[in-house]
Parts: structure tokens; sequence; C-alpha cells
């Protein structure tokens, strides 16, 4: 609820309503372990018009989900395109994601809709090190930048990706003791 509250803050405040379209393209992917479950959730958020714009550019389509006219499989085609572009690496193997829903977010107050996209990965015990590769948006919106928040062994790690930058690797220390 916090992020909600936080992102629709950011939005209102770098694009007032008077804008036709966004100077700051973004987005925020929130990677949670989940210990007790062993999996991890994680949560992608876009700007729906810059979504359209990338999938259309790559497969020819016009998905429709920016008016509220969406086509049949449209869900299938975003999955595709997040399922594509961004990889999750624990202690160098890679995990399989797996696509749960889409919803698509819009204020009033906010010309651009924001698209949230929820995976999740199964069988994760323990993260000693993640590597993330996100390269959501990059290949048509050169200024893009990933955000990515890792909640994970007690701790909160945040990365920002964009063209140039596209993975980073983060090892958790689980004992300070073997700093040595």
């Amino acid at each position: 609820m916090r992020m909600k509250i936080a992102l629709t803050l950011f939005l209102v405040t770098v694009f007032p309503a008077q804008l036709s379209a966004h100077e700051l393209y973004l987005s925020i992917t929130t990677i949670q372990h989940q210990r007790d479950d062993q999996k991890l959730s994680i949560q992608v958020r876009l700007f729906v018009n810059d979504l359209e714009e990338s999938i259309l550019q790559q497969k020819g389509v016009q998905l429709g989900l920016w008016k509220n006219t969406p086509i049949d499989n449209a869900q299938d085609y975003v999955e595709e395109y997040i399922c594509s572009r961004l990889f999750i690496y624990i202690d160098e193997l890679p995990v399989p994601l797996h696509f749960i829903e889409l919803q698509i977010e819009s204020a009033e107050i906010v010309v651009d809709h924001v698209i949230i996209c929820e995976l999740e990965a199964y069988g994760i015990s323990e993260i000693s090190s993640i590597r993330i590769s996100n390269s959501l948006l990059i290949e048509t919106i050169d200024d893009q930048v990933n955000i990515v928040n890792i909640l994970a062994n007690e701790s909160r790690k945040t990365i920002n990706l964009n063209k140039r930058i596209q993975d980073e690797h983060i090892v958790f220390i689980t004992d300070p003791a073997k700093c040595d």
C-alpha cells in the first residue's frame, strides 16, 4: 500500500495533469523473497503506453490496453514481453518466472496509466546472491530507467538499470564473521 501511495505521489509530482506525454521513462520492479513459502514474489510496474509502443514495434500488434479495449490475447503478449526481458538468477542459477496476472491502474489526476504485472518463482529457500537482468523498454526508449527493489535476507537493496547497465549482481553476506 505504501508503494502505491508513493508511486501515485511521484507520478502526480512528475506528470502534471496538463501534460499529454511523460518525460520520465521509468519502471519499478520489486522482488520479495518469502522464505517461509520458499518463493519470490515479483511485481513489475510500467507505463501502459510505453509497453504498448514496445510491443507494437517488436510484434506489430496494437494491444488496446491504453484505450481500455484490449485484444483477446493481450495478456499473452505482455507475459511474453516481460519474460523475455526480465531474468533472475539465484546463486548463479536461472529462476523460472511464472506470470500470475496483470492489472491496469489509472488515476484521474495522472495522465498515464500504469500496468502492474505479478510474477512468482518457486522453490527458493535461501538466497546467497541474486543477479537481475532487466531490459524492459530499452529497445524503444533510450532514456528508460528500470529500478529494481530487492527484499531478501532481512535487507533491502535497490539497483538502477538502463540501456548501458542492464544487469547487476548482489551478494548477501549472511555471516559477518566470514568477511575477514
